[in-house]
């Protein structure tokens, strides 16, 4: 009789158990929402606009990056009368420059004092009253920085009950990369952004600017050296994987003061000793440095700008950067050209 009321109850059972159908949606982070069926009375998709509080569209076609918000603003209010306030901003939410590194962008914008907080400026016309850097990051440093604003507008408001500051932001830079943004809300005080703005990570490679400003960028291959017991200089070979306008090979002599310097940032216009050229079909962009005599410099053409980093580690290898343009000063008178030099070496020799 019991194994029989079994049967019976699990029957029962069996006849009562229903099969229901739910609509389950997975979400991009992962999790799951579930709705049963038969309580869902419509189901419809919606298209909504949002406005995009931060975009980049960069100027070399690649895609364009959106942000719905800019989490943060930092600003340096400034030291004195008649220094500049500088903004600061990116992709990520940091209370310090530092943490804006981990961002994809950071944006940094500098404002006079007589333009600040005084409604619109016309970024090509009044180039004087700021300055506006676009960073992209890239491994705790800089993939490339973008300087140069053709046209756009930028507006700074201060709200004086509530202290919120509102940037409005349309800028064009001259490789054609297109930057807005929209901000409202109360800044964070800092003392310093220069940290936003970490140094570009290059490879060892070379890029060259003609005249028009065109870019050549051609990977180093090979380096060697030899020294000069007579001029007590080291010469520096690299070898290019391509041409420089006819050119395949770098040369940078340095030096044995520059070699066995404990310093390793130098100025090129001040610094005795060094040279520097592409070398073959001819040379090119080949600039002298100071002799250290006036009466001989005088009627050279000495370079009056540009920098050079230049650093022995304690593996062996060496790290070489080098920046300047083709520009000098020659009995008193500036010459050169447009033309300009990256040059950045990490390795042995």
């Amino acid at each position: 009789m019991i194994f029989a009321a079994a049967l019976i109850a699990a029957a029962s059972l069996e006849m009562t158990a229903l099969d229901e159908e739910f609509m389950v949606v997975t979400l991009k982070d992962g999790t799951t929402v579930e709705y049963n069926v038969e309580q869902i009375e419509k189901v419809a998709f919606d298209l909504r606009h949002t406005d995009e509080a931060f975009v980049v569209q960069p100027g070399n076609g690649d895609a364009t990056a959106g942000y719905l918000t800019i989490p943060n603003l930092l600003r340096v209010q400034p030291a004195q009368t008649g220094d500049a306030t500088v903004f600061g901003f990116g992709t990520v939410a940091a209370t310090t420059p530092e943490g804006l590194v981990a961002g994809d962008y950071g944006v940094q914008i500098s404002v006079s004092a007589a333009k600040v907080y005084q409604g619109e400026i016309d970024l090509g016309a009044e180039k004087d009253s700021y300055t506006i850097k676009l960073v992209k990051y890239q491994d705790g440093g800089s993939e490339y920085i973008l300087d140069n604003v053709v046209s756009g507008t930028l507006n700074t408001k201060l709200n004086s009950k509530n202290q919120n500051v509102t940037i409005e932001l349309e800028a064009t830079f001259a490789d054609g990369t297109v930057v807005t943004a929209n901000y409202v809300g109360k800044p964070t005080n800092v003392e310093s952004l220069a940290a936003m703005v970490p140094g570009i990570n290059y490879g060892n490679e070379v890029f060259y600017y003609n005249t028009d400003g065109a870019e050549t960028n051609i990977e180093i291959i090979s380096a060697s050296k030899s020294y000069s017991s007579y001029s007590k200089k080291t010469t520096l070979k690299f070898e290019l994987d391509g041409y420089i306008s006819g050119c395949e090979t770098v040369y940078v002599i340095l030096t044995d003061d520059i070699m066995n310097s404990t310093e390793t940032e130098f100025e090129l216009a001040t610094t005795v000793g060094w040279s520097f050229y592409l070398d073959g079909y001819s040379r090119l962009l080949q600039l002298s440095s100071p002799s250290g005599d006036d009466s001989r410099d005088m009627y050279s053409a000495i370079i009056d700008n540009g920098k050079m980093r230049f650093v022995k580690n304690d593996d062996g290898t060496y790290e070489l950067y080098m920046e300047f343009s083709n520009s000098y000063t020659s009995m008193g008178n500036k010459g050169g050209t447009p033309e300009r030099i990256i040059f950045n070496y990490v390795g042995s020799f």
